[in-house]
C-alpha cells in the first residue's frame, strides 16, 4: 500500500529524524575507527576470503531497506523511524565516502569537510521545512516515539563493545548502553509498535 495521495514523504520531524541518525552513524562508526586503530591483540575487522567489509556496504544496506519502507509506508511515524535508520545508512556511507570513493585519507580534511558537509544539508534541510511547513508535525510527537528513538541511539553506541580490546571503562560503558536501550525498547517501543498498528497516524497536509 503506497501513500496517501499529498501526503508528503518528509516533515521536519523526518529530516531531524535522519540528521539524528547521521550524526550519531559517524560519530560511533570514528570512534570504532579509533579504536580499532590501537588494537594490540586481534581486531575487530569482518574480512569474507581477504576482502575488507567497510562500514559503507552496510550503509547501502540499511539506506535501501529503510527507503523503501518509507515510500510504500502509510503511517507518518513509520516514516519517521524510517528516517531514522536512512540517516543511518547515510551516515555510514558519507563517513567513509572520501576513504573508498575520493581516495583520500580517512582523517583527512576532504574526508572530515565531506561528512560535515553532507550531515550540515540534513540539518538545513530541517530548519527549511521548519520555516515552510512550521512546527505542526513536532506536536505529533508522543513520548514513546521520542524514547524508542533514544534507546537506537543508545544500542548505537552500544556497538562500541566489539571494538576490543578496550579499558573496563569503555566497555562497561557500551554494555550499559545496550541494557538501557534494552528495557527502553521493551517498553515504550513496544508501546510505539502497538500505536502505529492500532491507530496509524496520517495527518492532513496543511493547505498552500
Amino acid at each position: 500500500m503506497s501513500r496517501p495521495k499529498g501526503a508528503p514523504l518528509l516533515g521536519p520531524v523526518g529530516f531531524l529524524f535522519a540528521a539524528v541518525g547521521f550524526t550519531m552513524a559517524v560519530i560511533v562508526a570514528r570512534l570504532f575507527v579509533t579504536v580499532e586503530a590501537r588494537c594490540t591483540q586481534s581486531c575487530p575487522v569482518i574480512r569474507v576470503q581477504g576482502f575488507h567489509i567497510h562500514h559503507l556496504y552496510y550503509g547501502v544496506i540499511l539506506l535501501l531497506a529503510s527507503s523503501t519502507i518509507m515510500v510504500f509506508a502509510t503511517d507518518v511515524r513509520t516514516r519517521w523511524d524510517g528516517a531514522l535508520v536512512v540517516g543511518v545508512g547515510a551516515g555510514l556511507i558519507a563517513d567513509e565516502v572520501g576513504l573508498l570513493i575520493l581516495r583520500v585519507p580517512y582523517w583527512g580534511v576532504i574526508s572530515l569537510a565531506t561528512t560535515g558537509l553532507l550531515g550540515l544539508a540534513l540539518y538545513l534541510a530541517t530548519v527549511y521545512k521548519l520555516w515552510t511547513v512550521g512546527r505542526r508535525d513536532l506536536g505529533l510527537l508522543d513520548r514513546y516515539q521520542t524514547l524508542s528513538i533514544f534507546a537506537v541511539v543508545l544500542a548505537m553506541l552500544g556497538f562500541l563493545y566489539f571494538g576490543r580490546p578496550l579499558r573496563a571503562m569503555y566497555v562497561n560503558a557500551a554494555l550499559v548502553a545496550w541494557v538501557s536501550a534494552s528495557i527502553l525498547l521493551l517498553t515504550f517501543g513496544r508501546k510505539h509498535i502497538q500505536e502505529i498498528r492500532s491507530t496509524p497516524l496520517n495527518p492532513v497536509p496543511p493547505s498552500p
